[in-house]
Order: C-alpha cells, then structure tokens, then sequence
C-alpha cells in the first residue's frame, strides 16, 4: 500500500494471519472525512474476531460494515460539529456498539452457533480525541515529546484481576487465561463500552494493535518502536510493515494487525489549547457525576 497523506492525517496500516493460522479474523478501517463545518476528522478501527473459525471473521466483517454504514450517514460528521459533541458522541457511541452486539446475538441464534468480536474505536477531530472500545485490541499514544501511553483497557480476565491487585503484570502477559474475554461483541452478556476522550497535540501518533501485535513485546519494547515510528522522515506505511515483520520474528501464533494514524496539523496557539482542555475537564466531571448518579440510583 502506498503511503497517503490525506488533509491533516497520516496514515498507514498491515495485517496478517500469523505463524500457526490459516484464517485472519482481524478487520480494520481508515477513513478521513469533514465535519458539517469543514473540520477535518479521521476514524480508525480494528475488529478482532472471536472463536478461530470463519465465524469469528464474519463477525469482525460485520462489525466494520456497520462502522462504514455509521460513519457514512452523516451522523459522525455532523456530531462532531455540536457544541455538545462528546457527550452526544458518547451516546450514540454506546448505543451503537450495544446495536451491532445484539445483531450478531441474533444471527449466531439463528444459525445456532455464537459469533463474537472484539471492537476498538479512535476519532480525531479539533485536537480531541474519542475512543469507545470493546475487547482487548489497544491504542497506544505516543506524544511529541516522547511520552507513550496506553489509552485503552482490555476487557480480558486477567486484567481484571491485574486491576484488583490479585495478579502481577508480569504474571498476567504469560497466564493460561490471558485470553479470555469479559466482554466482546455478540458474546455473552451485553458487554461494558469503555469510552474515553482527550486532547492531542499536532505530531501525536496513534497505534491500534490486536492481541497478536502488543502480546509479543513489554511496554517499554512498544514505546521504543513507536519512537523510531515518529521520526520527523518516518513513513507510516513502511513503520507498520516493520511493526508486523517484527511480531512475526517473535513467532506470534495469532493473526497480527497494526495501524499508525497521525494528526500533522491541529490547535497550536496556548490560548485555543487551555480553552479546550477546560472544556474536556469539565466534560469528564459532569461524566464522573453521571456515573455516580446513577450507582447510586442501582443501589
């Protein structure tokens, strides 16, 4: 694929089966857009199919499908343009995920069988970024400045237990359930949306990876690669190339998939930047309250 510079974003993306698979489950989305003002947004995804047979590519195909259908009636661009965007984007976001669960519910019923994917979502618009995400695909930040970040949690046993203070990290990146999914789409319960939205400087790179890509290397093996990702020459395409040839040098034995997203251009002047951060503080308490609210009203 040759290298795009589309806008404002940079991009580029790699996929493959992995050393002991026949079928790639994974499935994968770019798309850069404007919003009803003439912003410029990008969407990046990355579905990982559940279940080692055709099924669980069919789920993943399913779920990218649906993406492209939402994104392509409008709703998204003209979201993104409301003075209360995030919070009708977390909305929609939610509601959204839940519809496309209880579509594959129904189709793996009328097969009798179960169709399930993992589903990890990333918009960039105006300086903000938005993640809603099912499942234990990731996105990793890795700032200007060199700072990389995870922005995603997996929704897998282990993590929770890691989370709970009942398993090392250490123990949990090589424990027989390592695998094993709280929530996904189509499978089991109605799963828990992780959303999640923040600020992002001009120069930031973003990388979506499935469980085949960022199982196979520590934090700190990540961060260095995306460092050498965000050379001031780097071109994406080739660095997602050599992201996929490296977890495949470290005899990954799941499909693998990578895609770098790359904003070149955004918010520059300190003014417009402390004004949006206010605003996003401000979102994130009145979110905080909600969720209080509402435990509350449960219990």
């Amino acid at each position: 694929m040759k290298p795009t510079i589309a806008v404002h974003f940079q991009y580029g993306s790699a996929t493959h089966t992995g050393w002991f698979r026949t079928i790639n489950e994974d499935r994968s989305l770019l798309r850069v857009g404007q919003t009803v003002k003439g912003v410029p947004y990008a969407a990046a995804a990355l579905a990982d199919g559940i279940g080692g047979s055709e099924d669980g590519a069919q789920a993943s195909e399913l779920a990218i499908r649906r993406l492209k259908e939402w994104l392509d009636d409008a709703k998204v661009p003209a979201l993104l343009s409301t003075g209360d965007s995030l919070t009708r984007l977390e909305r929609e976001a939610e509601a959204w995920f839940l519809t496309v669960h209880q579509e594959l519910v129904e189709i793996g019923r009328g097969s009798g069988g179960r169709l399930g994917t993992t589903l990890t979502l990333l918009l960039l618009t105006d300086a903000v970024y938005f993640i809603a995400h099912v499942g234990d695909c990731r996105i990793y930040r890795l700032s200007p400045t060199g700072r990389c970040k995870r922005l995603t949690r997996d929704h897998t046993w282990v993590s929770a237990q890691v989370r709970r203070g009942r398993m090392s990290a250490r123990r949990a990146r090589s424990h027989p359930k390592r695998n094993v999914l709280l929530h996904s789409l189509g499978m089991g319960e109605q799963p828990e949306v992780y959303i999640r939205s923040g600020y992002y400087a001009p120069g930031t790179l973003f990388l979506l990876s499935s469980d085949g890509f960022h199982d196979r290397f520590l934090p700190r093996s990540i961060a260095a690669l995306l460092c050498t990702a965000n050379g001031k020459r780097s071109d994406l395409q080739e660095m997602c190339d050599l992201l996929l040839t490296k977890a495949l040098q470290r005899k990954s034995d799941d499909n693998i998939s990578v895609v770098l997203l790359k904003p070149v251009s955004g918010r520059k002047n300190a003014k417009e930047r402390l004004r949006l951060q206010c605003g996003l503080w401000l979102h994130r308490l009145y979110r905080s309250g909600r969720k209080l609210l509402s435990s509350l009203s449960s219990g």
